[in-house]
């Protein structure tokens, strides 16, 4: 179950970081300058952190699976939101939902660990989690900056949807 829990953390840093490599395309598509493209990234970031406490009383109340699944879920109609948008207001409501699916993945994993280890294992495997998690950077700068250059915004923006899907579908 940790396992599955870095691979749904792994992505959701994907999700998180996949508008970095897209931000050139975005000022084009919106017709937008930088400063309210950087919107997006604040508007996402906001959404991490006050959905912080919010996600520990969902964790809590319905468990971590649920959070981790629902999270992927809401991450997933975000990227596919963003990758169909042609709007300013569509793309932040997008932002908005990957903000809230990422916020509840780390959160729920971290939750999980006490469940399935002994208290001495904990402190590692929260520096694993973290760790192995960040590779989703990898995934966004590499794979998905290299789909986004050849297939353009949508077909990226579908893909990196479909990642999260997969990760809903084999946590739930």
């Amino acid at each position: 179950m940790w396992g599955l829990g870095v691979i749904a953390y792994m992505v959701a840093v994907m999700q998180r970081t996949s508008f970095g490599v897209a931000s050139v395309l975005a000022t084009e598509r919106f017709s937008a300058g930088a400063s309210l493209v950087s919107l997006f990234v604040v508007v996402q970031l906001l959404t991490y952190a006050l959905m912080q406490v919010p996600v520990g009383l969902l964790a809590d109340r319905f468990g971590t699976r649920v959070v981790v699944g629902s999270g992927a879920l809401l991450m997933c109609l975000g990227q596919l939101d963003l990758a169909f948008s042609t709007s300013l207001v569509s793309a932040i409501v997008a932002r908005i939902l990957v903000g809230a699916g990422d916020a509840m993945t780390f959160t729920a994993v971290l939750r999980m660990l006490p469940a399935w280890f002994s208290p001495g294992r904990i402190p590692v495997l929260n520096q694993l989690t973290g760790m192995v998690g960040q590779g989703g950077q990898l995934l966004s700068s590499i794979p998905l900056a290299a789909l986004l250059g050849v297939a353009g915004w949508t077909t990226a923006g579908f893909s990196s949807g479909r990642w999260s899907a997969v990760v809903a579908l084999f946590i739930g």
